[in-house]
């Protein structure tokens, strides 16, 4: 029988669902949104278009592929995503079955996830099991020719791959296009990486048909985060609730020519976390105050999609690590240390660990991704172990982040 109180704390909680003093829609500040309006990226919008307007006027003449480079948070898969969707109109506008699949291959990362990505995202009912990669290839390749369907494909984070399976996937998934018959290309493709080192190790054969077509994304400038956080804070938060000055020291904070990273995914973030201080503490006003919290809470190098990227065991095992670099004090702690507070932290957080084989993959993967380094131990230390230590991100930061993250997921 439900009574009086519990009634009100039903319409309480009814009430923190339903509305916010500070956010119209906070999803419109996190790193899934693609927006419509793009500040500052409209010279990269206009040379994918021109790269690839060739597919629009001559459907399956040529396989194009383009590569584009940037650090992170400089627009690189929020533009893809846009030219994706509006490729895609523009394609059917002119009758041609046009499709776009994004892959990020952080989560994906083999060229069996990436094929069973495409055949999930075409709905084409084909089956996947007990095939290998070169058999399902295939398979997506008849599906395509026999629908008459042509794919655009962006793998995003392809360093990410290149690093974790090695150069033969990428030399897999473009012979497939060279394959084809004359008239018949149904596959192009955009690869996203932070720069061009991952692609000159490559075989001659591969980086031919690929260093032709390099589009930049520069880091942003203060003046150019500004606009990016004016266009968003419309879309994201109640009018009134930000001012000029909150966006000036996030630009200032951010901006790469103001000793910042001119990283925009960082400065949306600083964003979010000043107006959820604010909406926390029952203001109707983000103040200069929760930005400098929010930074002070907030590190660059660590970003959500990164870690949304990471399995559910890489993050326990990463939050061994920054707990085990807090506990100990050092620079580098070796990976046995590691291996025991990772199997405390999975109990902490009812997860069954996994093996040490296991384990040493998700290490690698965490080394591959960029969080942290890793060297053999030297003079000090018996035999010989692997030492971990973090890239520039604070252990404590770091531990709190993760944190966060899982309570969330």
């Amino acid at each position: 029988m439900k009574t009086m109180e519990d009634e009100s704390v039903y319409e309480m909680i009814k009430d923190e669902f339903e509305k916010s003093g500070i956010f119209k829609d906070e999803s419109k500040l996190l790193p899934d949104y693609v927006p419509e309006k793009l500040p500052h990226r409209e010279e990269q919008l206009r040379l994918l278009a021109r790269l690839f307007r060739v597919l629009l006027k001559s459907p399956g003449a040529i396989s194009q592929k383009v590569i584009i480079i940037g650090n992170v948070g400089t627009g690189k898969t929020a533009v893809s995503k846009r030219f994706g969707l509006w490729f895609e109109r523009f394609a059917h506008e002119k009758g041609i079955n046009f499709r776009y699949i994004h892959i990020n291959c952080h989560k994906d990362r083999t060229l069996f996830l990436i094929l069973n990505r495409i055949i999930d995202k075409l709905s084409a009912g084909m089956p996947k099991r007990g095939l290998s990669p070169y058999e399902m290839m295939h398979m997506v390749k008849d599906y395509l020719k026999k629908n008459d369907i042509y794919l655009l494909i962006t793998l995003d984070e392809v360093n990410f791959l290149l690093r974790s399976s090695g150069e033969d996937v990428l030399y897999d998934i473009i012979r497939i296009t060279e394959e084809e018959e004359e008239g018949e290309h149904r596959f192009s493709y955009i690869f996203i990486s932070r720069d061009l080192s991952v692609f000159e190790t490559l075989d001659r054969s591969i980086t031919s048909s690929l260093m032709h077509n390099i589009i930049k994304f520069p880091p942003y400038t203060a003046a150019q985060i500004y606009d990016i956080l004016y266009e968003r804070a419309k879309e994201a938060f109640l009018p009134g609730t930000v001012n000029s000055e909150v966006l000036k020291l996030i630009s200032e904070i951010t901006g790469i020519d103001k000793g910042g990273s001119g990283d925009a995914r960082y400065a949306l973030e600083l964003l979010w976390r000043a107006g959820k201080y604010a909406e926390n503490e029952g203001k109707n006003k983000v103040t200069l105050e929760h930005v400098r919290r929010a930074k002070q809470d907030t590190h660059p190098i660590i970003s959500s999609d990164l870690l949304d990227g990471l399995n559910r065991h890489e993050k326990l095992l990463l939050l061994a690590i920054a707990r085990c670099l807090v506990k100990y004090e050092k620079a580098m702690i070796p990976f046995g240390l590691v291996e025991r507070e990772y199997r405390i932290v999975c109990e902490e957080w009812n997860t069954r660990p996994r093996k040490h084989t296991q384990v040493w993959e998700y290490l690698q993967n965490l080394k591959n991704s960029g969080i942290i380094m890793t060297e053999i131990s030297g003079v000090g230390y018996r035999g010989k172990t692997t030492l971990i230590s973090l890239q520039d991100v604070p252990a404590k930061v770091l531990e709190k982040y993760l944190v966060e993250n899982l309570k969330r997921r």
